[in-house]
């Protein structure tokens, strides 16, 4: 009896521990001037019918000057720069919006035809449509 005893005892001690770190890390972002960002990384959602895949990626406040879409052989790979605001005498109260590079690179499970790409950017959602090669077979 006295090994489960001393088992929960070591449990609540960790998690007094934990709940102590938390609360810590809680307050040290609720601090930070600037806000901590999970990623860099712009959302990208593909969808893949029987002759095309369709890449939906969302770049919110970015122009076609901002980013670059490559593609080659069966990857295609967008990379670019998300524009630093820069507004004269301004002091910000939140920044979540990271002027860093991004790239995201998209590996196609098809052989794809190099001459029928588009890509449209339109409200601030990037739609690129590859189809498939219909004289190529697939990987």
């Amino acid at each position: 009896m006295r090994d489960n005893f001393d088992s929960i005892e070591k449990l609540r001690f960790i998690h007094g521990l934990m709940k102590k770190e938390v609360e810590e890390l809680i307050k040290f972002v609720s601090s930070c001037k600037l806000n901590v960002s999970e990623t860099s990384t712009p959302p990208m959602d593909v969808v893949i019918n029987d002759d095309e895949v369709i890449i939906f990626v969302e770049l919110a406040g970015l122009t076609t000057k901002d980013f670059t879409v490559y593609q080659y052989d069966d990857l295609v790979i967008i990379e670019g720069v998300r524009p630093k605001v820069d507004i004269p005498n301004i002091s910000f109260v939140r920044v979540e919006r990271e002027h860093v590079r991004f790239k995201r690179v998209l590996r196609l499970p098809f052989i794809v035809n190099d001459f029928e790409t588009k890509a449209k950017l339109k409200d601030g959602v990037l739609e690129i449509r590859i189809l498939r090669d219909s004289n190529g077979c697939d990987f």
